[in-house]
Formats: C-alpha cells, sequence, structure tokens
C-alpha cells in the first residue's frame, strides 16, 4: 500500500496512512514478546487481587502461568489463602508441561475427528514422572508450534486474503480505510516477526494470536480511535476465519493425548465442556469435566446431575471448577486485546462452590470440593 506524500491533501473521507518507524516498531515488539518483568510487575505477580483469610483448602487445576516464574506464582497463592493448610495446585499452560512444587500439569489441545471439533484436556501428574513424559512433552511441543504458525496465518490473511475472507469483510461493511490500516500494521508486524525470529528462545511464547491485537493498540495511536477500532475488528474477523480452518493433521486426537497420559498415570479432566458438549456422552478415560469456569458460567448444576448420571465402569467422575486465570493479564494489564481479561479472576477462587443452589445440587450428586481433592489426589499418588 503506497504512503500518501507528506503534503498530499487526502481524498475525501480517507485516512492519512502515518509513515512507518522501524525503531518504534521495534520497541513495541520488543516490549509485547517481553518476558522481563520489571520490579513492578515481579511486586503485581506475586500479590493476589483478592485474599481469603479463613479458607483451609485450595483446589487450582486450571490456571495460565504464561511466562511469569513459577516462585512468583507460589507465592501469590499464599497470600491468597494464608490459613489454607491443603492445597492441590497445579500449573495447565497451553501445550506446556509445567511444575509447580510436587505437582505438575498441562492444557491440552486436541483432535475429536467423530465430531470434527477442537478440545481441550487438563493432564496432571507427580512431577516425579516427567523423565518418563517424552512423548507426551513431544506432543505438547508440536501443538504449541502451531500456535505461532496460526499467528502468521492470520497476518498472512489480513495482507492477503483469499476470496472466502474477503467475502466476509465485504459482509460486514468494513471501510476502506479501516482495511488498509489492519493490512499496514499486520504487513509491519510480519515484518518484524520474520526478522526476530525468535526461535526456541523463551519469547518465542509470546507469539500468540492476541500478539497482533496488542501490536495494532501499541502502534495505532497515530489514527483516530475509531478508525483504529474497526481495524482491529477486522483482525478479530480474519482471525476467527483461520481458527474455523482447523488443521487436524496438526493436533493429535483426544483418544491420543488420553492414552498417552493414562498410560504415565497421569489425571485428565475436560475443562469448560459446554465449548464441546459431544465428548462428554463419549464415555473417555477422564477423572471428571468442570462443571464451572469462568469462560463458561452458564449450566453448572445441569453439568452437576448430568455427571452426577454417568455410568462410570471404571473411576467415577468427580466435579471440577477451574479459574482459568490468566497470568499476562495481571501483569500487564494496559495492554489491549480481543480476549475479555477478566481481571477478577483469581488462582484458587472459584466462588460456585459456595453457592447455595450449586451446593445442594453437589450434595445430589455426593459431589464436593473436599472429594474431589481427596479423591484426585490418591488417583494421582
Amino acid at each position: 500500500m503506497k504512503t500518501a506524500a507528506p503534503n498530499a491533501p487526502a481524498p475525501r473521507g480517507a485516512a492519512q496512512f502515518v509513515k512507518e518507524s522501524p525503531s518504534e516498531d521495534w520497541a513495541a515488539f520488543n516490549r509485547l514478546t517481553s518476558v522481563e518483568l520489571t520490579s513492578r510487575e515481579t511486586t503485581v505477580a506475586a500479590r493476589p487481587t483478592r485474599q481469603d483469610l479463613e479458607e483451609k483448602r485450595v483446589l487450582a487445576v486450571h490456571f495460565h502461568p504464561e511466562w511469569i516464574p513459577l516462585d512468583l506464582i507460589a507465592e501469590r497463592v499464599n497470600q491468597a489463602f494464608p490459613a489454607a493448610d491443603d492445597r492441590l495446585v497445579i500449573p495447565t499452560q497451553h501445550n506446556r508441561l509445567m511444575t509447580l512444587g510436587e505437582w505438575a500439569g498441562v492444557e491440552a489441545d486436541a483432535y475429536a475427528p467423530e465430531y470434527g471439533l477442537k478440545v481441550q484436556l487438563l493432564i496432571h501428574l507427580p512431577g516425579r514422572l516427567l523423565p518418563k513424559a517424552v512423548t507426551l512433552a513431544g506432543m505438547m511441543e508440536r501443538t504449541f508450534r502451531y500456535r505461532a504458525l496460526q499467528l502468521l496465518d492470520v497476518l498472512e490473511s489480513l495482507i492477503s486474503p483469499d476470496e472466502a475472507i474477503k467475502n466476509e469483510i465485504k459482509k460486514q461493511g468494513f471501510s476502506t480505510d479501516s482495511i488498509n490500516l489492519a493490512r499496514l500494521l499486520a504487513k509491519r508486524l510480519k515484518n518484524l516477526i520474520e526478522k526476530a525470529d525468535l526461535g526456541d528462545s523463551d519469547r518465542a511464547e509470546m507469539l500468540k494470536n492476541r500478539l497482533l491485537p496488542d501490536f495494532m493498540a501499541a502502534r495505532g495511536q497515530e489514527y483516530p480511535p475509531a478508525l483504529l477500532d474497526r481495524a482491529m475488528a477486522l483482525g478479530r474477523l480474519v482471525k476467527s476465519q483461520v481458527k474455523r480452518r482447523l488443521m487436524p493433521s496438526r493436533f493429535h486426537t483426544v483418544r491420543e493425548v488420553i492414552e498417552e497420559a493414562r498410560g504415565l498415570g497421569a489425571g485428565v479432566v475436560i475443562p469448560h465442556p459446554p465449548l464441546f458438549w459431544p465428548i462428554l456422552m463419549d464415555d473417555l478415560d477422564v477423572d471428571g469435566w468442570e462443571v464451572w469456569n469462568p469462560s463458561t458460567p452458564n449450566h453448572t448444576i445441569f453439568l452437576i446431575d448430568t455427571l452426577a448420571r454417568q455410568k462410570k465402569t471404571k473411576r467415577p467422575l468427580l466435579a471440577f471448577m477451574g479459574d482459568d486465570t490468566h497470568m499476562s493479564s495481571k501483569i500487564r494489564p494496559d495492554q489491549k486485546s480481543e480476549e475479555k481479561n477478566n481481571f477478577d479472576r483469581e488462582i484458587g477462587f472459584q466462588s460456585p462452590w459456595r453457592d447455595p443452589q450449586v451446593a445442594k445440587a453437589l450434595a445430589r450428586a455426593g459431589q464436593s470440593r473436599e472429594k474431589t481433592m481427596d479423591e484426585y489426589r490418591a488417583r494421582l499418588a
């Protein structure tokens, strides 16, 4: 796209696009992909947004440390629950095995070919078993790398959309200016990624889809807010289109992942099940379901009742709840992302456990947080 000459009048209704500033682009890119914490960020990482001064038992088996050091995560949990004397706290980074204390975990992306669905699985195991988890770690690494490839696909689809995406853009009525701005910023970000060549460095963790809206927000301040908002909306549209083009070859199947996890003696939990109902009825070899998650907060009582009706020939299903905390939104909340940051999320806090109606449903089903903790820990031992 051509940049308007500095003194040339812009056509009526057209935006004047700011000339690229490589040094400022690099500064923004380096800031957004940095995994180094400032002293202020270190303090924020260890300080929870809320406290429960009386809770004795803490269950947190679905949260994402991302690039935050795990010793700071441990301190955060200790400060959040100073009276707790029983904790089952296991990190579940996306497609990355992580260890905190005696436990290791991962949130694994997998594919269910029977239903054409991408599915997540929470996998938990004692850290002492990690030396045997070579195959599982390799499976996760393959899936992890797909996330970075997907970001590049989104950028390329913004820069040179195919006919299907062009039709979607046309349906949504995006203006020429918003299309051009989104394309301009996508080009600049793609160029930075290619030149940075982060490879296997720690910063490669930051090459996720959210990097695009963060970069657009950081480098689009020279433009009218309404125009930037539309350009970012276009980015979200293209991302959704790219994600629909699921490439099953990039994922291991649900059954393959479960089989590998079970072979290690690991536990498996289905998170936010309303996103993929069919697999709940598929009699998979799992330990339980999340009946509540802040990203899928509805149907909690229905899920508890349905879980109770499952006739398992092996181990009974357990009811879990996940806070689904993403630590990046705690550390750098000023980054404007297309996702809801939900700053009220906090590791170990799942309020429905204390909701009277939910408590009644749990009691009917013979479920409780205490039972889940005791039984699941025994299974993992």
